[in-house]
């Protein structure tokens, strides 16, 4: 049990630190391998993780990475091979594909609802629970209703629109309309375990 707490806190203290760094924009879809580079930690990049000052990208030949970037409330889509940097001003050093999506949208996930999900899954596998349901679904206002429905993608939209919707839904606390969206993004991308981590709550 105290090792379990330990693990909890340890868990809490990176959380926290990593929180502690503005992000500047969020990755909506990935294909194929794509790495990121903070100092000397070298890891796989995944749908839902932030992009943060000084973070290096290496796609591989074949590769695509979308991203939201907060500032000017744009989707960037870049293809590889390509050696990209996160800088405060933009990325550097590859040509993306860009579209407006508008402030709102972008918003989405902006307050940190992937990695409040993630450290609560953790937390609960630590202490040796399943996590807590999530089918109950919080009231909402006739304005945060039309905010929602004014968000909802075209059925024919992409893969990144629906990926926003579904975080918006989850920040309004409607995780039963969620739900049924992250099971088809993860079924459309079955190998990332964010999209299934959401979608087997």
């Amino acid at each position: 049990m105290v090792f379990r707490l330990l693990l909890v806190v340890s868990s809490l203290v990176v959380f926290s630190a990593a929180q502690a760094q503005e992000p500047l924009g969020m990755v909506v879809d990935v294909q194929g391998a794509v790495s990121a580079a903070e100092g000397a930690k070298t890891s796989r990049v995944e749908m839902l993780s932030y992009l943060r000052p000084g973070m290096e990208l290496d796609l591989a030949s074949g590769a695509s990475l979308t991203v939201t970037w907060y500032a000017n409330s744009k989707e960037m889509k870049f293809s590889g091979p390509a050696k990209l940097k996160v800088a405060k001003d933009g990325i550097q050093g590859g040509k993306a594909n860009e579209r407006s999506l508008g402030e709102e949208k972008v918003a989405a996930g902006k307050n940190g609802m992937p990695g409040r999900l993630a450290q609560a899954t953790i937390m609960m596998r630590s202490l040796g629970k399943p996590p807590a349901p999530q089918d109950t679904s919080a009231p909402l206002t006739d304005a945060e209703r039309a905010r929602l429905e004014k968000l909802k993608p075209a059925p024919s939209a992409g893969f990144s629109d629906w990926l926003l919707y579904a975080v918006a839904l989850e920040e309004a606390k409607q995780t039963a309309d969620a739900r049924p969206i992250w099971k088809k993004l993860a079924a459309e991308r079955p190998d990332e375990p964010k999209l299934r981590q959401y979608a087997d709550r």
